[in-house]
């Protein structure tokens, strides 16, 4: 039996959830040169679509997801539009919104919560959050550097929240919007940002 192994990969695009959700099949994906897996110089097969969630203020759908497959691995890659991130069905935007509310604008739950229209949350979503983002501010820290090595990062010796704090500030600065940061993380460091520490 054959068994594929598959990759998510973040492409940057500016279209909303509403519109590419509205183009679905005629959207322009993008097109690999190369296998991401092998890194042979032969284009990938489109290997049809696959649905998942996306949950935005005002929006939910099922979105269709391009996949591609590798003749000589064998092995699938798929690419997310990047208002996602693997595993999440809630955008990109929406989770950083919430993060902000709570580490840097120090709101409390409840009034994130408000805050975070047409969503329906418990306090366990925005803790789910913040727990995921202290665990991966370590290897956030490193994509930052990477990605702008002349940054001047929070020390080591800083509590959590204010070094949360601090690298989200960067992120705001450093970039245009989340979703440059999230796509350019991804390409740099081959996970995203709020991915399982394993």
């Amino acid at each position: 039996m054959l068994v594929l192994i598959t990759m998510q990969k973040i492409f940057y695009t500016s279209v909303s959830p509403e519109e590419y959700h509205r183009l679905g099949k005629d959207f322009p994906f993008p097109v690999p040169d190369s296998c991401p897996h092998c890194l042979v110089k032969i284009a990938p097969q489109k290997h049809g679509f696959y649905r998942r969630n996306v949950v935005a203020p005002d929006f939910s759908a099922r979105i269709l997801i391009r996949r591609y497959h590798c003749k000589h691995c064998g092995k699938t890659v798929s690419y997310l539009p990047s208002f996602c991130l693997p595993y999440f069905q809630y955008t990109v935007e929406v989770i950083y919104t919430a993060l902000r509310y709570i580490l840097v604008f120090c709101y409390s739950l409840r009034t994130s919560l408000q805050l975070l229209k047409g969503l329906f949350w418990a306090p366990a979503h925005l803790q789910f959050y913040t727990r995921r983002f202290f665990a991966n501010l370590n290897r956030i820290k490193l994509g930052l550097r990477q990605l702008l090595p002349r940054v001047e990062l929070p020390g080591e010796n800083l509590d959590k929240r204010e070094g949360a704090k601090k690298v989200l500030h960067i992120v705001a600065a450093g970039f245009a919007r989340i979703q440059t940061f999230s796509t350019r993380f991804s390409a740099q460091c081959g996970y995203s940002f709020l991915a399982p520490c394993t």
